[in-house]
């Protein structure tokens, strides 16, 4: 017995349930390609997976509301102790400790998942949760039979899920979607995270785990080669809050831990030639601004920025350090005014450069909203004016609200990049879809993590980029 709705769920799945079955770890189980060391991981993992799995039967069967329910999971828990049984018959033949397998991050992630869904959500929220495993790993071996090599090693595998015994189970757990009063928004969206997660724990079976559907994000600012501040970090920082980074090199410059010694200004041709050549490839959902070094690298940057506009961008203005030190000219605060300040999504001074960009002297949260207000009215979307006195944190002002972001003191010389990262992380979020006060709060929750956790290294070194 199927349902209407487990079929229409399944359906809405099928680009996932495709790259499921073309991906080279699945494919090998057939043609017998695939390595044995990578099947000997497979095999430690999905036992510990299928572990998971029988308990949150059990939660499941608790929670059913009828005695059918409460038989059936009972039922599927027991063919999952069948299950465990094959896996420790395959574990004695490859060499496997399955009482000590260190659980990959891509098999937490799912165990996780469906443990906390049984837990917590109404039993057809577990079913929906649990119901891509069954139907796709029948899918999967019903789709490989045909093209089987006898020969391969894994040829059990194949004929194991292909068998229709095990294409029924699917077929009794279906109906239990069908429950009244269940939001059905959710049963659908708990089945396509499941459906994500199967492939994710594939694709960590391969041997690497790349997500699908990476929001794009764009740095535009200088390099620092000792890879704490700049696009170094800007990059590092996209990739740790899940976007796929891209740089734009504005300027070159020779520092460390210690200092800067040396800066380069790109030349504008080629900072918008490097413009054009991702604008019109990948593009980007959101995009920042570091140090741009000099008026017409603003100018060329702003231009192009407003000949091809992005939806979020966040201008850090790299003017003045944290410390009061100048880090560029006076006329590049004005041609930022001019130029760039009004194609902002969001601007994030320090109090120093809010003082720089709007003569307003930064000594408490009214003049910071001061500052703030004079940005806004210069064209900018939104300011967050960082390091307020008094606010111990940062204050912002926007069309909607003004409000202070306080924060822990955390006493460290080790800061390198923490602007930079800041930013960075609150542009990550924006490509990631995040509303204004969301993305902040995300950002500021990682840079305070980054800088208590700071690795200590150099004189004046860098914030945790794992963090």
């Amino acid at each position: 017995m199927t349902t209407h709705f487990a079929d229409q769920l399944w359906h809405a799945g099928r680009d996932l349930a495709h790259a499921c079955l073309t991906h080279p770890f699945v494919r090998g189980l057939a043609d017998g390609s695939l390595p044995a060391w990578r099947y000997r991981d497979y095999v430690a993992q999905d036992a510990f997976f299928l572990a998971a799995f029988g308990d949150a039967y059990a939660l499941a069967g608790r929670a059913a509301p009828d005695d059918a329910g409460r038989a059936l999971y009972a039922e599927l828990a027991e063919g999952i102790t069948e299950e465990l049984e094959l896996h420790r018959g395959m574990a004695a033949k490859l060499g496997i400790d399955l009482e000590n397998v260190e659980p990959s991050e891509a098999t937490l992630a799912y165990t996780e998942f469906l443990i906390a869904t049984a837990a917590t959500r109404p039993e057809p929220c577990t079913a929906a949760a649990m119901l891509p495993c069954l139907r796709l790993y029948a899918w999967l071996g019903q789709e490989l039979l045909p093209g089987l090599d006898a020969d391969s090693p894994w040829a059990d595998w194949v004929r194991t899920y292909a068998d229709p015994g095990f294409d029924s189970l699917w077929r009794r757990l279906a109906p239990r979607l069908e429950s009244p009063g269940v939001d059905r928004d959710e049963l659908a969206q708990l089945h396509r995270r499941a459906m994500l997660l199967e492939l994710r724990f594939f694709a960590a079976a391969w041997g690497g785990d790349a997500p699908r559907d990476l929001p794009l994000a764009l740095t535009i600012a200088g390099s620092d080669p000792s890879g704490g501040a700049g696009i170094q970090a800007d990059l590092k920082t996209f990739h740790r809050c899940g976007t796929y980074g891209q740089s734009v090199v504005t300027l070159l410059t020779a520092q460390n831990t210690r200092g800067v010694t040396r800066v380069h200004v790109e030349p504008t041709e080629l900072i918008e030639a490097q413009l054009d050549s991702v604008l019109d490839d990948l593009g980007a959902a959101a995009a920042k601004t570091g140090a741009l070094g000099s008026v017409p690298v603003v100018e060329t940057v702003a231009a192009k920025l407003r000949e091809r506009p992005i939806s979020a961008l966040v201008v850090d203005p790299v003017l003045v350090s944290k410390h009061g030190h100048d880090l560029a000219a006076p006329d590049v605060a004005d041609a930022m005014i001019r130029e760039l300040i009004p194609i902002t999504t969001l601007v994030t001074p320090n109090r120093f450069e809010a003082e720089r960009l709007t003569g307003v002297e930064v000594q408490d949260r009214s003049t910071a909203e001061q500052a703030a207000m004079a940005l806004c009215e210069a064209g900018a979307g939104a300011v967050l004016v960082k390091d307020v006195p008094g606010v111990h944190g940062d204050v912002l002002v926007s069309a909607e609200e003004t409000r202070a972001f306080p924060g822990p003191r955390i006493v460290t010389e080790h800061l390198h990049g923490s602007g930079c990262t800041f930013s960075a992380a609150i542009t990550a979020h924006f490509a990631r879809g995040a509303g204004l006060s969301e993305a902040i709060t995300a950002a500021r929750d990682f840079i305070v993590r980054a800088i208590a956790s700071a690795p200590g290294l150099g004189q004046v070194g860098p914030v945790n980029h794992w963090a």
